[in-house]
């Protein structure tokens, strides 16, 4: 995406985007979502409690880098996701311009694959080269963290497996029992790293079944 993409732009970009994830099962039944920086630093973020594939571009907020509400959209009645915390902690500590939250059944699933560890390793599989400085000759290591029962509550651990060494090259969080957060430089690229890993997740969970 241009750096030049007006904010009319991303709001429709995004709106897109929420219905393809829709359509591939990774956002449903309201859960799920995804936001993207505006030139100014602040952020447009997709309200929370509603159905992801009728989020149109009005009903998007606009936040500061903390979270903080500075435009409500034009629906009053709409909240805003309950993710922005970590959007927020995601773009602040890996610099990214759009994060995507995933409810798809193959994040679980392959984060079931990390069983009491903190991570879950992947290996000699093409597709890892769609993630931004990755080669298919390398392991690649996500982080793996434990649900809460309230996505807030998660930012603490969010930031710390940011901040870890060994996930430097990763640009997505696993969460057991619960989804993925993955993002990218721009909502194209988050939109590429989306699909990568999630036929990474199909991939890794496929092969353990047939073992």
């Amino acid at each position: 995406m241009s750096a030049n993409a007006s904010e009319a732009e991303r709001r429709a970009l995004i709106c897109e985007f929420l219905g393809q994830f829709y359509e591939r099962g990774w956002v449903a039944g309201t859960g799920g979502g995804i936001c993207a920086a505006l030139p100014d630093q602040t952020i447009l973020m997709a309200p929370s409690g509603v159905h992801k594939e009728r989020v149109v571009p009005a009903d998007l907020f606009v936040v500061d880098r903390r979270g903080a509400v500075v435009r409500m959209p034009e629906d009053r009645d709409l909240r805003l996701s309950e993710c922005s915390g970590i959007f927020c902690a995601v773009m602040e500590r890996r610099k990214a311009g759009s994060v995507m939250h995933s409810h798809a059944l193959s994040a679980v699933l392959a984060a079931d694959l990390a069983r009491d560890t903190d991570r879950l390793t992947i290996r000699e599989l093409e597709m890892l080269k769609g993630i931004r400085g990755c080669r298919n000759t390398e392991v690649h290591a996500l982080p793996v963290i434990d649900n809460k029962p309230e996505e807030p509550e998660l930012v603490g651990e969010v930031e710390r497996v940011l901040d870890h060494p060994d996930f430097v090259a990763a640009s997505c969080i696993l969460v057991r029992d619960h989804g993925a957060y993955l993002w990218g430089t721009d909502l194209w690229e988050t939109k590429r790293h989306a699909e990568v890993y999630h036929f990474l997740f199909d991939a890794v969970t496929a092969r353990w079944r047939l073992r």
